[in-house]
């Protein structure tokens, strides 16, 4: 039986112009390659999973839109990604059908997935993961909802906040620790607006222990809202950013326990060429004074 569980979460994986040109010229093994060994390392990791994985479909009529190839379901699994959030503002970039291509092809890799779905009740519908004395319950949806991406009874989409929160008091029945992966706040904005906190404090209040978001593609900060331990953003994992402050990403290492969150632990990231590079003890440092909350350090490769 399990005593503690170690679970690592990461933010956005973006297959845009640049990060597909990389991928071309590489290979998409490339981008995880640096990381790699910390998501293994991991009794389960969960990333952001921006757009879709299909070749079919026609792009929303959106300001951007992303499609990644079908081989990156495989490359999540050999990478060491349990499970990934589809509840994001490009889930459905190129359609319902290229949704559900995204699904079968995870499904098919042995890739979870959470916050989209065939409707309304598979898209906020958690992953439940018995570690053999530890049960979680992961949700995860989107605050940042363009039109015609949520899911309906009976037509596929992505999960927002009122169609999660009914399904908290059955998951609190079944899991002794239950983890919320949103995707909201500001794109750039280093510290969550008003309407994340909000919406952290209806998390809490419904008796999710444990909340790790993205989108703002950049680090946001980590507070207590009542028992829950919230990190607003984890910023980018696989990306082409601009700006050095978007390069800036991190995982969150956590240990539960049946009782609930018994640590944090920070590994800072810095983006290179689309991938994710572990970063220096002085890094970590810089990070630790930042968060002195949680403990910061170093990635080393012997994890």
């Amino acid at each position: 039986m399990r005593e503690r569980v170690q679970l690592l979460f990461g933010g956005d994986i973006i297959f845009g112009k640049g990060v597909s040109q990389i991928a071309q010229a590489r290979g998409i093994g490339y981008l995880f390659e640096p990381a790699a060994h910390l998501l293994r390392g991991a009794d389960w990791t969960v990333l952001n999973m921006e757009g879709c994985i299909s070749v079919r479909g026609a792009p929303m009529d959106k300001e951007y839109t992303f499609r990644a190839p079908l081989e990156l379901a495989h490359h999540l699994r050999l990478a060491g990604v349990s499970m990934v959030s589809l509840g994001n503002n490009h889930s459905v970039d190129y359609g319902r059908t290229a949704l559900m291509d995204t699904v079968e092809h995870l499904w098919r890799a042995g890739v979870w997935w959470a916050g989209a779905g065939a409707n309304r009740q598979a898209a906020a519908s958690p992953v439940d993961v018995d570690f053999g004395g530890v049960r979680v319950a992961i949700v995860c949806f989107t605050a940042v909802v363009p039109h015609g991406f949520p899911a309906g009874a009976r037509t596929p989409g992505v999960a927002t906040l009122s169609d999660v929160l009914p399904r908290l008091p059955e998951a609190r029945k079944n899991a002794d620790v239950i983890i919320a992966i949103p995707h909201w706040g500001d794109e750039g904005r280093t510290e969550p607006n008003a309407k994340q906190r909000r919406i952290a404090r209806a998390l809490a209040d419904a008796g999710v222990q444990l909340i790790v978001g993205h989108h703002p593609h950049v680090v946001q900060p980590y507070e207590r809202v009542g028992r829950a331990h919230v990190f607003y953003s984890v910023g980018n994992f696989i990306h082409t950013p601009r700006s050095a402050l978007s390069r800036q990403g991190a995982l969150l290492r956590v240990e539960i326990d049946a009782q609930g969150v018994q640590k944090l632990e920070l590994i800072p990231l810095w983006l290179e060429n689309g991938r994710p590079l572990p970063q220096s003890p002085a890094r970590a440092l810089e990070h630790a004074q930042r968060f002195p909350e949680i403990q910061s350090a170093p990635a080393s490769p012997t994890m």
